[in-house]
């Protein structure tokens, strides 16, 4: 699409999807808004783009990042649903994160 955040929301899985094919990954897809950025990486909630072994150590990176955090912070929705999207190769990176969430 011409206007600012109206593109189809296809377009970002299909990309993601060549690049795989074409075995161009890793890709970072620039996005200016934080809306749009969330957008594209729910686009993308069928995605699936890593090995088991891969999954694996996302999630032991994962876990050990995880327990720097308080509790209380572990249980906020941005933590808890940043899991499924990492083990599937998807990363999402905006000003709203928490600072571990970044790294």
């Amino acid at each position: 699409g011409k206007g600012k955040g109206k593109g189809n929301s296809g377009d970002i899985q299909k990309l993601i999807v060549m690049c795989n094919q074409r075995a161009y990954l890793p890709v970072i897809v620039f996005s200016f808004a934080r809306k749009e950025c969330e957008k594209f990486a729910l686009d993308l909630k069928k995605t699936d783009l890593t090995t088991d072994e891969e999954k694996r150590v996302i999630e032991e990176v994962f876990q050990n990042a995880l327990s720097t955090l308080s509790d209380e912070d572990q249980d906020l929705p941005q933590v808890v649903g940043m899991l499924g999207y990492l083990r599937r190769g998807i990363g999402v990176h905006h000003a709203g994160l928490l600072p571990v969430l970044k790294e």
